[in-house]
C-alpha cells in the first residue's frame, strides 16, 4: 500500500461514510482501490455490504450484494479479476455475486458451494476458486461452470504465482494441502497447523497461527519450514469466542517488493517479518481506541508505496490509515470495515 504526500492530504480531507448510506452507484473509481466485504460471522446471515476505497484520491464508497440479513449477504474474502474488472463475492448462502469494480453495481451471479465465503481468482488459468469450511470448488471465470469440487476445506487459500497450485489451510487443520487447480488432485501436504491466513512472499508461503502467535515460512519447493515466535498470544484464546481474544493473528499483507510481511493482531499491533531472512522484526502499536487497550485489528492492506496501511479495528467496526514505521494514525474511517481487504490495481 502506498502513500505519498498528496495521498496523505487527500486522506485528511476524507469524510466519514455511514454504514447505512444508500448505494452511490453514480460514483465510479479510477485507478487502484481497496475493497472488502463488511464483517459477518463465520456462519449465518450477513449485511450484504461491500466497502471500497479509491486511492487517487482516497474516497470511500459502498456496494451491495445478495439480500441483507440473510446468508446471501455473508461473504468473507472477495476475489478480483483485473481482466474482467470484476469483484466476486462468494456467500455462505451458496451464491457468488459479480460486481463491476468501477461502479460497484452487481452484474451477475451464479450458484457456488454452500458455506463458501472465500474466493481467489487464478487469472492465468481463467479460474475462480471458492473455499468453504469443508469443501473447495473451481469455476470457469467466464462460464461459471463448476470444474471440480473437493471435500477439503478451511479458511485460508492462496495460489502459486504461476497459478498451477492452490494451497489450503485452516484453523482446525494440522496441515497445509497443495492442490492441482486444473484437476483438484491433492499433490502434497505440509505439517503447518492451525492456519488463519496465508500470503506469498519472496518465493515462500507465510502462514499465521491465530492461537499460538507463531508465523511459519514454508518453501513448497524444498519443504523447508521455519517458525517465528511472536508475543501475539492470548493464553485464554478460544476458537468458540474469538471476539473475546486479546491477541491473535488476523489478516496478513505483503509490502510492495515482497521483502516484508505484515500481520494484523487482535492485540492492537501490526507485526512485521522479514520475508528474505525469515525473521520477526517487531511490532507497531495502533491506538485507535483512545483511552483503552482494546484495538482488535483484523483486515489489513498495505497501500501502494509501502509506507502506510489500511487496517480495520474489529471491535470499533471502523478502519484507520496508519504509518507502518511508527503507527501514527493518518485518518479514521468510521463505519468502514472488513476482515479481509483486497487491493486492486
Amino acid at each position: 500500500m502506498f502513500l505519498g504526500r498528496s495521498l496523505t492530504a487527500s486522506l485528511l480531507a476524507l469524510s466519514a461514510v455511514s454504514l447505512m448510506a444508500p448505494a452511490t452507484h453514480h460514483r465510479v473509481a479510477s485507478g487502484p482501490q481497496v475493497v472488502g466485504a463488511f464483517p459477518a460471522p463465520p456462519i449465518g446471515a450477513g449485511p450484504g455490504t461491500l466497502a471500497a476505497g479509491s486511492l487517487h484520491p482516497f474516497n470511500t464508497r459502498m456496494g451491495y450484494f445478495g439480500k441483507p440479513s440473510t446468508t446471501t449477504g455473508n461473504s468473507f474474502y472477495l476475489g478480483y479479476s483485473a481482466a474482467n474488472h470484476s469483484i466476486y463475492a462468494p456467500t455462505y448462502g451458496g451464491i457468488t455475486y459479480i460486481l463491476n469494480s468501477t461502479t460497484l453495481r452487481t452484474t451477475g451471479q451464479f450458484s457456488s458451494i454452500a458455506g463458501g465465503r472465500i474466493a481467489r481468482v487464478v487469472p492465468n488459468r481463467h479460474l475462480l476458486l471458492v473455499l468453504a469450511g469443508n469443501s473447495l470448488a473451481a469455476y470457469g471465470l467466464n462460464t461459471h461452470h463448476k470444474l471440480f469440487e473437493d471435500s477439503l476445506g478451511g479458511n485460508a487459500l492462496i495460489t502459486s504465482p504461476d497459478g498451477q497450485i492452490a494451497y489450503v489451510g485452516g484453523n482446525m487443520d494440522s496441515v497445509i494441502t497443495a492442490i492441482n487447480v486444473r484437476t483438484g488432485a491433492i499433490l502434497h501436504t505440509y505439517s503447518v497447523p492451525q492456519i488463519g491466513d496465508m500470503v506469498w512472499a519472496h518465493g515462500q508461503i507465510f502462514a499465521a497461527d491465530i492461537k499460538t502467535g507463531v508465523m511459519t515460512a514454508l518453501d513448497p519447493r524444498t519443504g523447508t519450514i521455519v517458525t517465528m515466535a511472536t508475543p501475539e498470544v492470548d493464553s485464554s484464546f478460544s476458537y468458540s469466542d474469538i471476539p473475546a481474544a486479546t491477541a491473535g493473528f488476523m489478516q496478513l499483507a505483503v509490502g510492495p517488493h515482497h521483502n516484508t510481511v505484515y500481520a494484523a493482531g487482535f492485540s492492537g499491533h501490526i507485526l512485521k517479518f522479514s520475508a528474505s531472512q525469515d525473521r520477526y522484526l517487531g511490532e507497531v502499536s495502533v491506538n485507535a481506541n483512545l483511552g483503552t487497550t482494546e484495538n482488535q485489528l483484523s483486515g489489513l492492506a498495505v497501500l501502494p508505496g509501502g509506507n502506510d496501511a489500511l487496517v480495520t479495528v474489529e471491535n470499533l467496526k471502523e478502519s484507520v490509515v496508519v504509518n507502518l514505521s511508527h503507527g501514527s494514525i493518518l485518518k479514521t474511517l468510521p463505519h468502514f470495515a472488513s476482515n479481509r481487504w483486497v487491493v486492486t490495481p
